[in-house]
Order: C-alpha cells, then sequence, then structure tokens
C-alpha cells in the first residue's frame, strides 16, 4: 500500500450508512433458512454483521417476484430493498447484465429520497454496474467484491462458459473505477493483477461461517466403529465444475467408503437434472452405485447436521474462487480434502486441517481419502485444528471488522481525491435530473390533458379569442414566455395571435397595487381584458397565492375558462380552476421547470391545430389569407 493512502488523517468511527448491491442473490435466501448460493450467505451474514455493529445497511437486490414488499426488515439495522430494474420475475443470471442501467437509475432516486449512503459496496460483476454508475452520480466510494472472475470461468470453462461477452471488459472497468476491491483470497489478488489492478486498492477479505450454527456434534462418540463405513460428504451446486465426479470416481479405491452428495434441485425432480444423471451413471460405470446417495437440495440446519456427521468432507472443484463449504466443514470439526485452487489454497491449512490434492486428479483423491481413513486420530486431530481455524480467521465477526475497516479506508482515499464532493455541482444536477425525469414521467397521464387544451386554444385564437396568463415570481416570467410564444411565433410562421401577460405591465401593475391591494392585481386585468369564452392561464408552485386565487374567481364570473398549472394536489388553484394539471415534484425548481415543458408542450398542440384548421399566408409576409378573404366578401 502506497504511503499516501496509509499516513491519511484518523478514520471516523461513527455508524455508517451502507449499501450493499446483490443484483442476483437475495440475502433473504439465506436469512431465511432456504438453500442458497455461496454469495447469498455471504451478503446475508455480512449485512447481519455490520448491522449488530451498529451501522445502517440497506441491500439492494433486483425484484423477481411482482408479489414481493419494496422493502424488508431483514436483521437489527438490515433492510432489503427489491429494485424494479427488468421483468419481476426469475431469469438466468446471465441475462440480467441489461437492466443494470435500470438498477441504477431507481436506486439513485430511492437514495435522494431515504438519503444517500456513505458509500456502496457492489457483490458480482453485475452488481457493480449499477454500483459504480450511482456511486458517480451520487458523489460517494464505491467498493466491489467479485466472487468470481470472468477470466477464471473462461479459462476453466471455455466454451461452456456462458457468461456474456461484455463481462470480462467490464470488470477490468470496475477494478479501475472502485476505491477499492476486496478479493476473497490470495489467488484471486493474483488474477485481478492481470486486469490492471492498482495492488494499493486491494485488500484481502475472506469469506466467512457461522461457527455457531456449523460446529461439531454434541453427542460425538467415540468414534467409527471397527467394520462402519466410511462417510464421505460433498456439499454444493449440482454443477461439473464442482468436481464431485473426482470423487465418485475415487470410491472404487476406497471400498469402505460410503459418499453422500448434496445440493442441487429438489430431491422429487433430482433424476431430470443432466449433473445428478451424469453422476449416477458414472457411478454404474465405476460399480460404486450402491455406495452414493444424491439428496438433492438441503437447508441450512440439514446442511449443518449432514457435515457434522461425515468422517471426510470432500471439496474437489476444478477451480473455486473462494469455498464456504471447506470452512463450514471445518467449522463441523471436519477434515477436508480438497483441491488445491483458489480459495482453498487459504482456507484449507494443508496437513493440519486437511489435505489438498491437484484438481480432476482421481488418484490423489483417492490416496488423501485412504490416508484419513486409514488414521482416524489425525483424521480427528485435523477436524480440531479446523474448528479452532475457523474460529481464529473466519468468523463472520472478523470478516465484518476486516471489511468495516476497508470502508473506513474507502471513505479516506475517496475524500482525499474528491475535496469538492459536499454541494459537488455534478452531483445536484445528477439529482435535479432525475426529480425532473419522475416529474415529467408522471405528467405522462396528463397527455390527454394538454391536447385538448391545445385544440381549444387553436379554436380559440383562430376565432379572434383571447388568453390571459399570470403567475408570481418565475412564474411569472413564464406565463410571459408563454404569450410572447402566442404573440410571436413557436416554431413555424403563422399570423400572432391574442395573448396578454398580466404580470408584464409595471404601470397597471404598481397603479393596482397602490389602489387597490396586491389580491386585486391580476383580479382587475381579467376583468378589464377577459371576456367570455376567453382563457386565463394560471400557474402557481403553491397553489395558494392570494391574487392568483382572486383572479380566478373573477375569470370565472365573468365567463373565462380557467386553466391551472400548480405544483402537488391537491390545492386551492386546482379547485377553483376548470381543468388543473398539478406536478408532483418535490421542489419549486423542478415544478417550474416541468411548468416550461408544458407549456411548449401546449404550444406546439396549438400551432398544430391551428395551422390546420387556418388557411395559408398569402403573399404579405405576416398577414393571413383570412383576412384578405374578408375583406374580398365585403360588399
Amino acid at each position: 500500500m502506497s504511503a499516501d493512502r496509509r499516513d491519511s488523517k484518523p478514520m471516523d468511527t461513527g455508524p455508517l450508512d451502507i449499501a450493499l448491491v446483490s443484483e442476483h442473490a437475495s440475502p433473504l435466501a439465506a436469512l431465511g433458512g432456504v438453500d442458497a448460493g455461496g454469495q447469498n450467505v455471504f451478503v446475508a451474514a455480512l449485512a447481519a454483521q455490520l448491522g449488530r455493529r451498529g451501522h445502517r445497511i440497506r441491500v439492494y437486490t433486483r425484484l423477481d417476484d411482482a408479489a414481493l414488499p419494496e422493502q424488508v426488515e431483514a436483521a437489527p439495522g438490515v433492510t432489503v430493498v427489491h429494485v424494479p430494474a427488468g421483468p419481476a420475475e426469475q431469469l438466468p443470471k446471465d441475462e440480467l447484465a441489461p437492466y443494470m442501467d435500470e438498477f441504477a437509475r431507481w436506486m439513485s432516486a430511492q437514495w435522494r429520497r431515504e438519503g444517500v449512503p456513505d458509500l456502496v459496496h457492489a457483490h458480482f460483476w453485475m452488481s457493480g454496474m449499477a454500483a459504480t454508475a450511482a456511486a458517480e452520480a451520487a458523489r460517494i466510494p464505491a467498493v466491489q467484491t467479485f466472487h468470481a472472475l470472468g477470466s477464471v470461468k473462461r479459462r476453466h470453462q471455455g466454451l461452456a462458459d456462458t457468461s456474456p461477452s461484455g463481462r470480462l471488459g467490464i470488470e477490468a472497468r470496475l477494478v479501475e473505477q472502485n476505491e477499492l476491491v476486496l478479493a476473497t483470497c490470495r489467488d484471486e489478488v493474483d488474477e485481478l493483477m492481470g486486469l490492471g489492478a492498482d495492488p494499493d486498492r486491494v485488500r484481502i477479505v475472506p469469506c466467512g461461517v457461522d461457527a455457531g450454527a456449523f460446529a461439531p456434534p454434541v453427542d460425538a462418540g467415540p468414534g467409527r466403529a471397527a467394520g462402519e463405513p466410511v462417510h464421505l460428504v460433498a456439499l454444493g451446486r449440482m454443477v461439473e465444475r464442482k468436481g464431485v465426479d473426482v470423487v465418485v470416481r475415487a470410491l472404487a479405491q476406497v471400498p469402505e467408503a460410503h459418499l453422500t452428495v448434496a445440493g442441487g434441485p429438489d430431491r422429487a425432480v433430482l433424476g431430470e437434472d443432466p449433473e445428478a444423471r451424469r453422476l449416477l451413471a458414472l457411478a454404474e460405470e465405476y460399480g460404486v452405485a450402491n455406495r452414493l446417495t444424491l439428496t438433492g437440495r438441503v437447508g441450512r440446519d440439514e446442511a449443518a447436521g449432514l457435515l457434522a456427521s461425515a468422517d471426510i468432507v470432500t471439496c474437489t472443484p476444478w477451480y473455486e474462487p473462494f469455498g464456504i463449504v471447506p470452512l463450514e466443514a471445518m467449522a463441523c470439526g471436519r477434515p477436508v480434502v480438497g483441491s488445491a485452487v483458489g480459495g482453498l489454497l487459504d482456507s484449507i491449512d494443508d496437513g493440519t486441517t486437511g489435505l489438498l490434492v491437484p484438481p480432476r486428479d482421481v488418484d490423489a483423491t483417492a490416496t488423501a481419502i485412504r490416508r484419513l481413513t486409514e488414521d482416524p486420530e489425525l483424521a480427528a486431530c485435523m477436524g480440531r485444528a479446523g474448528r479452532e481455524r475457523v474460529q481464529r480467521l473466519f468468523s463472520w465477526e472478523r470478516v465484518a471488522e476486516l471489511t468495516e475497516e476497508a470502508y473506513r479506508e474507502a471513505q479516506s482515499g475517496y475524500a482525499q481525491s474528491h475535496p469538492s464532493r459536499p454541494g459537488a455541482t455534478r452531483r445536484l444536477l445528477a439529482e435535479h435530473r432525475e426529480d425532473l425525469d419522475q416529474a415529467l414521467t408522471a405528467l405522462e397521464d396528463d397527455a390527454d390533458v394538454l391536447d385538448r387544451w391545445g385544440r381549444r386554444l387553436s379554436e380559440l385564437l383562430g376565432g379572434g379569442g383571447r388568453v390571459l396568463a399570470a403567475g408570481n415570481g418565475g412564474s411569472a416570467a413564464e406565463a410571459q414566455h408563454f404569450t410572447a410564444e402566442l404573440v410571436g411565433r413557436f416554431q413555424g410562421e403563422r399570423r400572432p395571435l391574442a395573448a396578454v401577460c398580466l404580470s408584464a405591465e409595471t404601470s397597471s401593475l404598481t397603479a393596482i397595487v397602490n389602489d387597490y391591494g396586491a389580491d386585486e392585481v391580476f383580479a382587475r386585468q381579467v376583468q378589464a381584458h377577459g371576456r367570455a369564452g376567453d382563457v386565463l392561464v394560471l400557474l402557481s408552485t403553491s397553489g395558494t397565492s392570494p391574487n392568483v386565487l382572486e383572479a380566478a374567481r373573477r375569470a370565472r364570473q365573468i365567463g373565462m375558462r380557467v386553466w391551472a398549472l400548480t405544483g402537488p394536489g391537491p390545492n386551492p388553484l386546482a379547485e377553483l380552476a376548470d381543468e388543473a394539471v398539478c406536478v408532483p415534484g418535490p421542489s419549486t425548481s423542478v415544478v417550474q421547470e416541468a411548468h416550461l415543458v408544458l407549456l411548449h408542450a401546449l404550444c406546439a398542440v396549438m400551432d398544430e391545430g391551428f395551422n390546420r384548421c387556418q388557411p395559408g399566408p398569402d403573399t404579405v409576409p405576416g398577414t393571413h389569407r383570412t383576412n384578405r378573404t374578408n375583406r374580398e366578401d365585403t360588399p
């Protein structure tokens, strides 16, 4: 680590507001006790432990079931937020990347409503896509844990790799963009270096294990009796890369062993699973079918009991980014025979807590199993050492402590490189843009109202009628802008139309205020200029301005039609008007900007209707053929 990052000012020790992003792996799967993958377990346990440390944790995961609530209180201090990105149904993980922009936009909007976090921590590469985009807009540091790297998957699976084609490039960008990258093991650090990672911005934070849930059996007897079969257990997802086939083949060399394979789909449909069928066929081929049991999916409690009942736990994947099962096995006091790959190189202390073998090496695997089978005392000693190692290095308390340290460091490093974060123009612009987008999206339901107003204006103004407009402050400027579009032009050429802005003529304004008071400032002008059938357009962000309300009443008295553009409804002006469009904006500036967009839309509809209904222009610029026709028809 470089000196400037190590020697920064002391880090704050107060509670943090933390956003965890796990787009496809909901922590509820693990917190609810059902079968879950490693990332589900990791995120759930980390969130719960950080919550216990006093931090506010929001975990963002994709909504994959329309019946799910937006937020679920999952543990003390931990809220799981379901993000509507893509269809609300379960989709294959490899199909989720196109929805990450939508995920980021929704999450950013939610942050502005409920508080921007101090930092965001993404889990998996697609989560990183959403997290870094939202973090950049919010001007907060981003931290990344990959859990698995595309480069490793591509190397080991080749053409069988179903990852989207752009995954490797995106992972390289995430390595560059994030304030810190948290690797789960030393092997992953080397892979990150290959992606161009700055070693000063990589930290190792391993996976953890709940040593309370996964523990040696309380009623453990004296050990396996003579003649009893050796109980081997393999636990994990039912996929080829987990290398369970290696242990099935090794059974032929360990005649006293029985293998239980847990994981995959429910037992009722296990016969339809391609990998399950492959393992059963392999067992038949090697003559060990009577010593192989496939259980299918198991819950968390079942998994703990199964591991604790094993004499030896096997974990022989081709590759493994980290692997929680070896930790769970060691927590249960069981020796592990594992492949010398990925995270297993860190979790298993070879010769002390288990035995490491080359991946896909059947003979080496069989030899390791026989060694522990033939030496029960060695196996028991390794089990005790594994339990002690887990409690010392891999407890979730320790993982949360290391993670919090990384968060503090990320905050400190980000503050040094982004000193202008508070009040940054870029952040304000992004927030304002999002608020305006939301307001305009909500107004799409009022499109028919604007269409109707525009058609009415084209008929009124084409027939010699008049439009009056008024507002206060910024709304006064918008009223003047609106009438200027009508007296002048909006887009195409047409004759000038009768439109008067009641806040523009200062002599009348000051005279009325002086003689009659401010409440009459627009009402007397409405009485002077308006006629029955004319339209009065009133703009007010609050909908409560007394002078605007009085103008609406006076217009109604003389038979004018009143249209109102206001802020959030209901409000007094909206109730007084014949029709109103209420903008659900969070601020005056957003409401006024939405009003201007609506006025432009109104002008566009009005022009379209006016030009369609009126004859074209004659040869004299600025005149209308209607006038010439009227002259020719005069006796």
